[in-house]
Parts: C-alpha cells; structure tokens; sequence
C-alpha cells in the first residue's frame, strides 16, 4: 500500500541563503539570481526573510536591532575575480528597507567568502597560492572595494579559510583576517567629498542650547562628526567616559539635539528629509589618550535612540578622511598633524579610533590634486582617496529560508 505524504513545511516556497557573522555585523547573504530585481518585490521578500516589522523580529533571521537586521544580495560579473553587490538595511519594528543608509563596511566583508562558496569567483589555479582578491562592485553606491582573503588546503582542493588568531573587538571569536581597501568611496552618498564645500559648519542643537561646530564628511558614507567636549557638558555629562550606551541611550534629550543637527545637515547637504532614514549618520568625537588616536560615540540613529555598541567600518573612514581636513572637527579633537605611515609613504595614514567595545584600525591613502590648490590647502597631507582595515568573518548557517 502507497502511502501519500504531504509537502513538507506546508510546500512553502524557498530561497538558497547563508548566514554570516561579518565584522561586529550579522545578516543574510543571497545570490542575486534567486530573488526578483530591484524594487518592493525584493524589498518585501528581504524583510519578511529579516522578520522586519516585529521589534525581536520574531520569524525571520534580525536580531533585533541595527547591526543585526542586515542582507546582502550578491551578484555575477563578466570578470570572474569580481563580483556585485548590493546592501540592504532592513528596518526592525517596521517592513521596509532603509536605502538611504549606502554600503555596509562590516558586512561587505563577508561578501569574497560567500562568493567563492558560491562558485561565482574562481580559486587560483596555481597550487602554491593560498590568497584570493576579488573586486566588489557597489550597486548601492558605485563604489568598488578590494577583499583579500586567505584560502586552505582542503579534501578536494581549495576552501575559505575562516580560522585565524585575529581578534575584533566586540567579536567573541577568533578568525583569519579579511583586508579590505575601499575605492572611489569619496562622496559616496552625496557625490562630495565635503558635502557642505566647508571644513566646519554650524548647527543649533534646539531647545536654547544654542549652536555647535560640525564636520560633515562623505567618505564611505556621510557622517556628521561633532566635538564631544563641546555638546555632552549640555546635557549634564561631566566627562567621556559617563557616556554610556546605557546613558546615552536614555537620554531623550540629547538623542533629539543630535536628530535635529542630522536633519538640518540631511537637508543642507542635499540628502533630504532623512526621517525615518538612518543616514546620514552622527558621531561625537573626543581626545583619547591610552592606545588611541581619538574616541567615537557612534550613532546607528538618534532618532531612535540607538547607538552603536562599537563604530562602523565606513564611518572609521569617514573619521580617518576628517583627521586630514584641516580646521576639521575631527582634526581638532585629534590635536595634532596626521604623521604619515611610515618615511617611505608620506601618502598613507593610519588612524586609531576607540569605541565602547575596543579599537579601530582605518588607514587613509591620500593623494596630491594637480590643478585644485584649494583642496591642497583643506588637504594638506593629500586628499583621501582610499582606505583599508582589516576584520574577520564567521559562517553561522547555510540552506534554504521559507518565504
């Protein structure tokens, strides 16, 4: 006797997708051919793969904040060492994707390893190399980022190689190191350097707080960076260090002063109403003394409250980029001229930034404009026009997702 069976999981349709912790970010990787092109289709699909609209995004793969509602679909290229890729920031307590918020730094990262799982760049032929470099396509930004990854012998052939001894602060594993350089990523979310054509501006906190110096820069994504010593005393803090996550997270007050500065500079810069968009972003810097260049308090969006538990790759560039613009917010706080790598590169600085979780590690590459003296004279050092950091991925799960 036949015995009939039902379709499994009530024959639910599926996609193909891989889960990966990617810097101090975790989200959702799929291949472009498996999901609709660009627009709500896709957006609908990602979300409700994310569980966006439920605050513990219960049925889907976010964690229930920022750093963890993250997707990314990856894409073929005609050249088989690069591949696209586009970023998605899924809301959490609501169903829609934030394009407003550009490329993501960390979970980019992640992208030349799933890649090569995924066959869509090959491994080198030649026995004795144990490396990979794959060039990323942006299709959120234009920009195009290198990825140096190692790879391990393994039954077979070659594999991903995932373990390392590299520690990332506020990763609770070790991994092997991913290099990334960043290409074309000035101007990224606005099409300028210096969206506002200025090394410092002036914006009114609200409330007869009266105003405060800001820098707005646009490298990687646009970041509002604001003088920590200057805005915390306002509202109560006697020192850095009371700024919290905790605090600062429950500080309504302060959290509305920084929205208002976001938006009035959203709108000066010509990225409109950002209401409800988590870009551009906001950062308050200070002076640091032990191991670090300067400190970063972080925002993932004032207007929710939420700060970042440590910094995101693209504003440590962003940080890095306004370390070298003189008369910068970022170039004060740093009190003193950016030295360069080494005697032998006078193009390359790296940068230190501590965060709540740790240190960061950006390096900016510059270059001297031929026939722009005013850049030189903002620029001294040389424009950035690149930048690199390392960081480690972690494969969590692969197989198929019910839609």
């Amino acid at each position: 006797m036949t015995v009939l069976r039902a379709a499994l999981f009530g024959g639910r349709r599926s996609v193909p997708f891989a889960f990966y912790r990617s810097g101090t970010s975790r989200g959702l990787f799929v291949l472009e051919q498996d999901v609709p092109p660009k627009g709500a289709e896709r957006d609908a699909m990602m979300t409700k793969l994310m569980g966006s609209g439920h605050s513990q995004q219960l049925e889907g793969f976010g964690g229930g904040c920022g750093p963890t509602s993250k997707a990314v679909i990856v894409g073929r290229h005609s050249d088989r060492d690069t591949v696209t890729y586009s970023f998605l920031q899924c809301s959490v307590k609501e169903k829609l994707v934030d394009h407003s918020h550009g490329d993501c730094g960390n979970m980019i990262a992640a992208v030349a390893p799933f890649a090569l799982e995924r066959g869509l760049v090959d491994m080198p032929s030649e026995e004795s190399v144990m490396k990979k470099h794959v060039r990323i396509h942006s299709l959120s930004t234009g920009s195009v980022y290198g990825s140096d990854i190692l790879l391990k012998c393994s039954e077979g052939g070659k594999a991903v190689c995932y373990d390392g001894d590299i520690g990332i602060p506020g990763v609770p594993s070790l991994g092997a190191p991913i290099i990334m350089t960043t290409f074309g990523v000035a101007g990224s979310q606005t099409g300028k350097l210096l969206p506002t054509n200025s090394a410092t501006d002036r914006f009114d906190l609200g409330s007869g707080l009266g105003k405060v110096a800001a820098t707005v820069v646009d490298f990687g994504r646009a970041l509002i960076m604001l003088d920590a010593g200057e805005v915390l005393p306002k509202f109560g803090y006697n020192c850095f260090p009371e700024a919290t996550k905790e605090r600062i997270e429950a500080d309504t007050a302060l959290n509305m002063a920084l929205d208002r500065v976001r938006q009035d500079a959203s709108l000066r810069i010509g990225m409109g109403d950002c209401s409800g968009k988590d870009a551009p972003k906001v950062a308050l810097l200070a002076p640091h003394a032990a191991g670090a260049d300067l400190a970063c308090i972080y925002f993932v969006n004032p207007e929710r409250c939420e700060m970042h538990p440590s910094i995101a790759m693209t504003a440590s560039q962003a940080i890095g980029a306004g370390c070298l613009l003189e008369g910068s917010v970022a170039r004060s706080v740093l009190g003193r001229v950016p030295i360069p790598h080494s005697l032998d590169d006078n193009a390359t600085f790296t940068f230190t930034i501590a965060h709540p979780q740790g240190f960061m590690h950006v390096t900016i590459g510059t270059a001297i404009p031929d026939q722009e003296p005013h850049w030189c004279t903002l620029f001294p050092k040389g424009v950035p026009t690149t930048g690199k950091y390392t960081t480690t991925v972690h494969p969590i799960a692969e197989g198929r997702a019910f839609l």
